[in-house]
């Protein structure tokens, strides 16, 4: 059981410096898209989106070198397809707007399904 806290703990903490991270980059990209700054915007992008993939991968507990986003229970509708038009071009708007809505979405599934766990865990067998 102190194992599964540990773990527990550790993926909160890991969960939270991640959204943190993107925080900062959403600040920094909505800064260069109102500049109208795509060239500058493009190296935050890829981060960015490398912090979504990492992001899916931990809120469905997934090993990112092992797993696929198929095997990901919790994902935003087309995840895939909206993920192949933002890598294909990260120095629009539109990309910067799709990646901050596929994080809004994740969110809310992550807290959804912990919420769930959370009810069917109390309930007496």
């Amino acid at each position: 059981m102190e194992e599964l806290e540990t773990f527990s703990l550790y993926h909160e903490i890991a969960m939270a410096t991640l959204l943190e991270e993107w925080n900062q980059c959403k600040e920094q990209l909505a800064s260069h898209f109102n500049n109208r700054d795509g060239e500058r915007a493009e190296p935050l992008m890829k981060r960015a989106i490398l912090l979504f993939e990492q992001f899916l991968f931990l809120s469905n507990s997934l090993d990112q070198e092992e797993y696929s986003i198929n095997n990901c229970k919790i994902k935003p509708v087309n995840v895939e397809e909206r993920l192949d038009f933002i890598k294909s071009k990260p120095k629009l708007f539109h990309s910067y707007k799709q990646l901050a809505e596929l994080f809004a979405e994740q969110e809310k599934q992550f807290a959804k399904q912990t919420a769930l766990n959370k009810t069917k865990s109390k309930r007496p067998e």
